[in-house]
This record gives structure tokens, C-alpha cells and sequence, in this order.
């Protein structure tokens, strides 16, 4: 191996790691950033040591594929292997991983929560940029080529990111990368130039010093002319931003930059789909809308939905809605409210339920008669809603008859069959001793705001498995973690009303949002989910069974004892046009604050989590296996660095060297021909290595020189001359193992006679047959 590939490949590795550190600035978090530091090394390590075995490119490449692949397996699905062999369910959490990345790009602006899934995607990215680098730039030895992955690394950052990048994040992988140019193209040059020169004597060493004296000054030329060319391009790319005036950006999709998080404008959307794993944890302070109501605040809701699938999802019921029309209120007095700057996208608009009238000048819309749910043909800037205050007595509620009539499905009281069996025995517990509906709906409600059994965080722990392995379904996964935000306490209040004949659909929407000034805000991080249940003759009524001080106390009517006008736990209801909106206790206006936050890991915590019993024991296998395997290689390098380093004299090393060289040609098949010469040696080697004539030269220097050290006056042996009799070494070795077969170079690699024989002898010494 070059000392020139050796730069290179470092050069590499440090630009790769250059090129994606400021995707740092994208997530919360870069505890990332180092697994990937492992990683790259890994890449460049494999590639160091397959091109010091095969000539092989694809070669090369594909087992930095197969090694660095694996590992990454390993390190983020251990658990499921059998052995060392990746399982069906390695691949299934392996797609899980990458899923859950997905939706957290999705549904968050930069700087985005670090997940497990967002930490493998990244792994995987990096190692790959660092596969393609390392393949380009020393494998191909074309880096100029390996600056289309650096760019690509640093156009992810740019394009997601809500502010320009810091120049500090462009300089320094530009720099390695221009170093890696230097590199390459100062090789070549060099190669261009001979120190051979008519005035030479046997060694080919002496007699040059005005040959070496003018290659020198070329090279400092052309190095100095490539620096200059690199900092004039370096400095144009700095200033020329600054002059030239910015455009808007254009992306490809919506990803971490589609938004400002801090009060940007923008428009905000609804998917059709709401997933129990991941959904409504978005931290955007992007505005959605303002507005000014007569009466009290409650959510403004944008869709409601019954269907549950069981791999965790709430899908959207089909809109069969027609004309325009508005359900009748059921009881309490109408209030009206008065949107302004809306930026909800069409078809969905956001009003309190239920919706007795509405009014939108020249916009088309439309009502769901199952839901309620209000449609719009385009995007609406600003309308007004009139809503009824649904607040019965609890009393009422107590003497309400069998929950039938045609507003209720048979999608109403479904229960995934993956998760019935949970959810009956779970739902029975907790309602124990209940005889009405509504004490049932109350008991599970006020179970599920225990925050002395389950705690509120957006933060979710991973899934879990059962006693087979297989991940737990979202619903059975919760009842195991406790740990959630809203969207899994109003699934599992749904599922557990359904479980009592109560039927239950899940609302999603916002949480009625902030005052500033006269009018109200609310923020695309208001986002909000809550169950519905019905009761006969009153219709579809809000809980709240998440213990959030954002999410506000449940309403009165699910408060035994609660009077009209009142919202339990202590709190007055507020009056028209003030708020009691709870103080933030992050600083972040608009967030679903919770009463018990999970604690965050500390960095022991991190390091037990990883560090299992069975993984240490793989590790220790993994690292006795290496040894095992390496062993010879490695001790044959001891030994030849040992003896340079007790050489004493010139002769000492130039020995050491000639020692080095012949037993590796032995390795390589060519064996020193019997009662010949140095002569005749160095012919055998040129015939039967195929040399070229750089390096049948080369041999001719090495053995000039050997005979002039063993046979000449010791002072006439230079350190110059050793050291370029160590070059031409390496080179004959290089050239010679290229010629070789790959089973050949391989056995010479981890069978060298130089490591061999110190274990045989150490063998027979402690046998005592020495």
C-alpha cells in the first residue's frame, strides 16, 4: 500500500465526515454523528486492506459492501438473529426503523427529534456516502469524481434546512476535497519525471542530485499553482452568494425544511391517515389560523373518523358528504366563531363541533353527515362558523337510553382482532363496578389521567415484542410502555368505550390555541387528538383522557359532581374573549404540554442499553475471530517493525529490508533459485515476477546496493540510500503481487512465512523439541 493511498483514503474518510456533519443541524440531537464516525473508519479500514489484496476494484467495493452492511444489521437488529444470521423479523424492524424515519421527516421541521429510525437511516447514508467516496476517490483514484457524493451530503442539509447553511459547514470539505485532488494529480505528475540519468553508477543511486534538484522544483510549482487555483475557486464560492440575490427555493418533496418552525408562514395539511406510532408530535410554530369567538374555546376539530386498521392507523371515512347543509345542534346555546389567515390546505377546514351554520362568500363547501366534518372545494382564507356549546348535565347523561340509532356504525364499536383480547380483559378492569354508560366512560377516562401509571411524552419508547419475538401491536404496546401523547390515549379510549358497547370514534384537529391581543392563534404545533363517544339523545360528545396541562381539564359533563359552566379539577370555565391557557414549561408557546415528562436518558444510561450480554459476548466472538484470522499478518508486521527498530547500522536495515523482500517473494511463489548469485537471483526474479522495466530496474538498484553494503566500507551506505532501496522494496512487492493469482496474494496475506515461522518456533520451544 502507498503512502499516496494511504493519505488518500484518510483524506476520504475526513471529507465524508466533513460533508455530513451539518446535517447535524437538522436534528435535535448528534449522538448520530459518531455511530457514523465508526462506520466510515470501518469503510476506509476494508478498503485499505482489500486493495492491498486484490487489483480487483468491484472487488474491493463489493466487500466494504458486505462487511459494512452487516455490521449495520447486526448493530441495529441483534436482538432478532439467529446466530449471526439476520431472521425475517431483523428485516421486518429493519423496515419499521426506516418507516418511522420517514414520518418523522414527514411531520417535523428542522431541528427534527433523533429517533432509533432517523439514527439507522442516517447510519445507512453514511456509509454509503462513505463506500462511494472511498471507491471514487481511492479505488478509482478519481476524486475530482468523488466530489458528486460530498455535494450530495451537503445539498441534503441545504435543501431541508430553514436558514442558510454557516459558511464554516462549506470551507472544510471543500479544503479535503481540493486535498485530494493535490494528491492524485501530484502522484501523476511525479510519475512523469525518472531519476535515472546517464551519469549513474551501478546502484542507480548517486549522480542525480541535479535531476532530483529540478523534479523538486517542478513539483513545488505544481503545487503551488494547484493551491492558488483551489483558494482563488474557494473564495469565489463565498463571496459570489453574497453578491448574487437569493431565489425562493424550490423542493423536490416536503421534507424538514418545508416550513419556518418559529412563526414562518406557509400552508399545513392533513393526510387522510393518522398513525398511533408516530402522529401529532410535530414542534412547528408555524401559524394555521386566528380567529375570534362569542363563547367559550374549545377544539376546533378537522376531521373525525371510526376505521382502524391494525397495523396502527386511523384512516379517514370515506366523504360521502353533500351539499351544503349543517347538522342541528343537539343542546347549550350556539356562540359564533370568525376565522381570519387560514392556512389549512383544501379540502379541510377547522371548527368547534358541532356546526350549526356556516358562511363562506364564493367558496363551494360541503358537510360529511356521518362526521360533521366540513369540506371545501378550494382554499379558504377566512369564514365564520356558528357551533353549539354541547355541555349536558351529568345527570342527564346517567338517565340517556341505549346507544342505537342510524348515526351509529357497526365501525363504531369495532376492535382490531389483533388486539381484542387486550382490550376487553384491559377495558373490564378498569371498569369494574360500572353500571351506566357514562360511569364506564368516566372510569376509564379518569384511569387513563392517572399520571401515577401512564406518563404523558412525545418522546415514544421502542416497540416492543412478545414472548415469540414479534413486535406488539401500537395498542397492546402502549398498554405495556404506559407511554404516550394524545394520539394513543384517545385510541385507547376508544377502543376501551367500544369494549362497553359505548361507541367511540377518534377527532382530530387543534387545540384552541394562544390570545395575542384581540384574537386567538393557533399553531401547527396545536395539533390535537381526542376520542368521541355517543350517547342516545345528546349525539357525539368530547372526553379528554390525556393528562396534558395544554390539553386542558376533560369537560364537565365527564366530572361527577360537576356543575354547568364548570370544567372540574378547580377551574372556571373561561369567560368570552379571555383565556387560561397554561404557561409553557419548555419556553415554546403551543406545545401539548405534559404533567410527568419521561426523563431523558443519561449518557450511562445510553451506553448500558447498547452494551448487552449478548452483545458483549458477540463482540469478544467478532474479535477472537479477527485475531485468529489475522494473526500471522499481524505478527510478521511486529517483526519486521522490531528488527528496523533495533537495527543499529545502515547495513542493519538495508538487511532487514532484503530479509522482508525475499521471504515475501517466497510467499508469492518465487523461490530464490538454488547455489546462484545476487545476479542470478535478480534475473530469476525479473523473468518469473513479470517486472516491468521501472521496477526490473528497481531490482537491479536493490541488489547494487546489497552488494555494496556487504562488501564495501560501511560509510559509503547513506540513509538516502536505504530509504530509496525501501521504496523500490514496496514497489517490487506491489508489481509482483499484481501478477500473482487472488488465492496466491490471499494465502500470502494471512499465511506470511515471516509470521509462521515465529509460532512454529514458539511452538517448539514450548514443546521441547527445539
Amino acid at each position: 500500500m502507498t503512502r499516496r493511498r494511504w493519505r488518500i483514503t484518510i483524506l476520504g474518510a475526513l471529507a465524508t465526515l466533513a460533508a455530513a456533519y451539518p446535517v447535524t443541524s437538522l436534528f435535535s440531537s448528534t449522538e448520530w454523528f459518531s455511530q457514523v464516525t465508526v462506520f466510515v473508519a470501518l469503510t476506509a479500514a476494508i478498503g485499505l486492506v482489500m486493495r492491498g489484496l486484490t487489483a480487483s476494484r468491484p472487488a474491493v467495493v463489493a466487500v466494504q459492501l458486505v462487511v459494512v452492511g452487516y455490521v449495520i444489521v447486526w448493530r441495529f437488529g441483534q436482538d432478532t438473529l439467529s446466530g449471526f444470521l439476520p431472521t425475517r423479523e431483523t428485516w421486518d424492524g429493519l423496515g419499521f426503523l426506516a418507516t418511522e424515519a420517514y414520518e418523522t421527516i414527514q411531520r417535523y421541521t428542522a431541528p427534527a427529534p433523533l429517533t432509533a429510525g432517523v439514527t439507522f437511516c442516517l447510519v445507512v447514508i453514511g456509509s454509503a456516502l462513505a463506500i462511494a467516496v472511498d471507491a471514487l476517490a481511492a479505488t478509482w483514484r478519481a476524486p475530482a469524481a468523488a466530489g458528486l457524493p460530498l455535494l450530495t451530503a451537503y445539498l441534503i442539509t441545504a435543501a431541508n434546512g430553514s436558514e442558510a447553511l454557516d459558511p464554516r459547514y462549506f470551507v472544510l470539505p471543500v479544503v479535503l476535497w481540493l486535498a485530494m485532488l493535490h494528491t492524485t494529480a501530484r502522484s501523476r505528475f511525479m510519475g512523469w519525471s525518472t531519476t535515472t540519468s546517464v551519469g549513474q553508477d551501478d546502484t542507480g543511486y548517486d549522480g542525480v542530485a541535479g535531476v532530483e534538484s529540478h523534479s523538486r522544483q517542478a513539483e513545488r510549482s505544481f503545487s503551488g499553482g494547484a493551491v492558488r487555483l483551489g483558494l482563488i475557486g474557494l473564495v469565489l464560492a463565498l463571496i459570489v452568494p453574497v453578491l448574487v440575490p437569493h431565489f425562493p427555493p424550490r423542493y423536490l418533496a416536503e421534507g424538514l425544511g418545508r416550513s419556518g418552525g418559529a412563526g414562518g408562514t406557509g400552508t399545513v395539511g392533513f393526510a387522510n391517515t393518522l398513525d398511533l406510532t408516530k402522529s401529532l408530535t410535530s414542534s412547528d410554530q408555524t401559524p394555521v389560523l386566528s380567529y375570534t369567538t362569542t363563547g367559550p374555546r374549545p377544539p376546533l376539530r378537522v376531521l373525525a373518523t371510526s376505521l382502524y386498521s391494525s397495523d396502527g392507523e386511523w384512516v379517514g371515512d370515506v366523504d360521502d358528504a353533500r351539499g351544503p347543509g349543517v347538522a342541528p345542534p343537539t343542546r347549550g346555546k350556539d356562540y359564533t366563531m370568525t376565522v381570519s389567515n387560514n392556512t389549512l390546505r383544501a379540502p379541510n377546514i377547522a371548527a368547534p363541533y358541532p356546526v350549526v351554520a356556516v358562511s363562506m362568500e364564493g367558496i363551494p363547501w360541503r358537510q360529511n353527515p356521518v362526521t360533521g366534518d366540513i369540506r371545501v372545494g378550494e382554499a379558504v382564507s377566512s369564514y365564520r362558523v356558528t357551533y353549539a356549546d354541547a355541555a349536558p348535565l351529568a345527570a342527564q347523561l346517567e338517565q340517556a337510553s341505549p346507544p342505537t340509532g342510524p348515526e351509529v356504525r357497526a365501525e363504531d364499536l369495532e376492535i382490531p382482532d389483533v388486539a381484542r383480547g387486550t382490550v376487553i380483559s384491559w377495558s373490564d378492569q378498569v371498569t369494574r363496578g360500572k353500571q351506566t354508560e357514562l360511569d364506564k366512560a368516566i372510569a376509564i377516562q379518569d384511569h387513563l389521567r392517572d399520571t401515577s401509571i401512564y406518563t404523558y411524552s412525545l418522546d415514544l419508547p421502542d416497540r416492543q415484542r412478545d414472548k415469540q419475538g414479534r413486535f406488539l401491536d401500537p395498542i397492546t404496546n402502549f398498554r405495556v410502555t404506559k407511554v404516550g401523547y394524545c394520539v394513543q390515549f384517545a385510541t385507547a379510549m376508544v377502543m376501551l368505550a367500544r369494549a362497553q358497547g359505548i361507541p367511540a370514534r377518534m377527532a382530530i384537529g387543534f387545540l384552541p390555541g394562544e390570545q395575542q391581543g384581540e384574537e386567538y392563534v393557533v399553531r401547527a404545533s396545536d395539533a390535537h387528538a381526542w376520542p368521541e363517544l355517543y350517547f342516545a339523545g345528546f349525539g357525539w360528545l368530547r372526553f379528554e383522557p390525556t393528562p396534558g396541562a395544554r390539553s386542558g381539564a376533560p369537560p364537565a359533563y365527564t366530572i361527577q359532581g360537576a356543575t354547568p359552566g364548570s370544567t372540574g379539577a378547580g377551574q372556571q370555565a373561561p369567560e368570552p374573549g379571555k383565556t387560561t391557557a397554561a404557561p409553557s414549561r419548555t419556553g415554546r408557546p403551543g406545545l401539548d404540554q405534559p404533567n410527568v415528562v419521561a426523563p431523558e436518558p443519561t449518557l450511562w444510561d445510553q451506553v448500558t442499553g447498547f452494551i448487552t450480554l449478548r452483545g458483549v459476548l458477540t463482540l469478544v466472538g467478532l474479535g477472537v475471530a479477527l485475531l485468529a484470522v489475522f494473526a500471522m499478518p499481524i505478527t510478521a508486521a511486529l517483526m519486521r517493525r522490531r528488527r528496523r527498530r533495533r537495527a543499529v547500522t545502515q547495513q542493519d536495515l538495508v538487511e532487514a529490508d532484503w530479509d522482508d523482500l525475499t521471504s515475501h517473494l517466497r510467499d508469492l511463489g518465487i523461490d530464490p533459485p538454488e547455489g546462484g548469485t545476487l545476479r542470478t537471483w535478480r534475473n530469476h526474479v525479473i523473468r518469473d515476477g513479470h517486472l516491468d522495466e521501472a521496477n526490473a530496474t528497481a531490482v537491479r538498484r536493490v541488489t547494487a546496493t546489497l552488494e555494496r553494503t556487504r562488501y564495501d566500507r560501511p560509510e559509503r551506505t547513506t540513509a538516502e540510500q536505504t530509504q530509496a532501496l525501501h521504496e523500490d522494496i514496496r514497489s517490487i512487492r506491489r508489481h509482483v503481487g499484481r501478477t500473482r493469482a487472488m488465492s496466491t496474494r490471499a494465502r500470502a496475506f494471512l499465511w506470511p512465512e515471516a509470521g509462521v515461522s515465529v509460532w512454529r518456533r514458539l511452538a517448539e520451544r514450548f514443546t521441547g523439541r527445539g
